[in-house]
């Protein structure tokens, strides 16, 4: 998996159902409708957050096609339209948009699909680079060493350090038994 892969499914997913839940409630708000509000905002972004959730749940490269984007945006506005009329009493008095408004939400469902795609490729490129930096920005250079000593009377005390003291037990254990 590349790095940030993940990430970038997860934001993709993020950004899917925020969309599905702006143009749904924009274009309710164009059509003469009221902002929803109570239970049928909360079961609006539920649905929309199911949405982003499935649209997140992409290829494992982390490369979101924009055409399973854009169907996941039509899908977000088709279950918020319904979700909507069935919680709202709005002003365009049918359950089902006119071709004129199918065709405005497929075309921005399209251009926001290609788009969220394109964040996500930026985001694992971003990754990727900011992997790359952290092994050059990391290495401090050359590991240093501690010099050894080069007088006679300094390699003696270094090497014989723990060889001159006294290998018996203390004089009280000695003495004891």
């Amino acid at each position: 998996m590349k790095p940030g892969a993940s990430s970038a499914r997860g934001l993709c997913g993020a950004l899917v159902g925020l969309f599905s839940w702006l143009l749904t409630t924009a274009a309710h708000v164009f059509a003469g409708g009221d902002l929803p509000g109570g239970s049928g905002a909360v079961f609006l972004g539920v649905v929309c957050a199911g949405v982003g959730a499935a649209a997140g749940a992409g290829p494992r490269d982390g490369r979101a096609h924009p055409a399973h984007l854009a169907i996941g945006i039509l899908a977000g506005q088709t279950l918020g339209h319904l979700v909507m009329t069935l919680t709202a009493h709005h002003g365009h008095g049918d359950a089902w948009p006119s071709l004129e408004m199918a065709l405005v939400h497929g075309a921005a469902a399209v251009m926001l699909g290609v788009l969220i795609s394109l964040v996500g490729h930026l985001d694992v490129v971003c990754a990727s680079v900011l992997s790359s930096l952290r092994l050059v920005v990391v290495h401090r250079g050359r590991a240093r060493s501690r010099r050894w000593p080069s007088t006679p009377s300094q390699m003696r005390r270094r090497l014989l350090a723990g060889v001159t003291r006294m290998r018996a037990p203390p004089n009280v254990v000695a003495f004891s038994s």
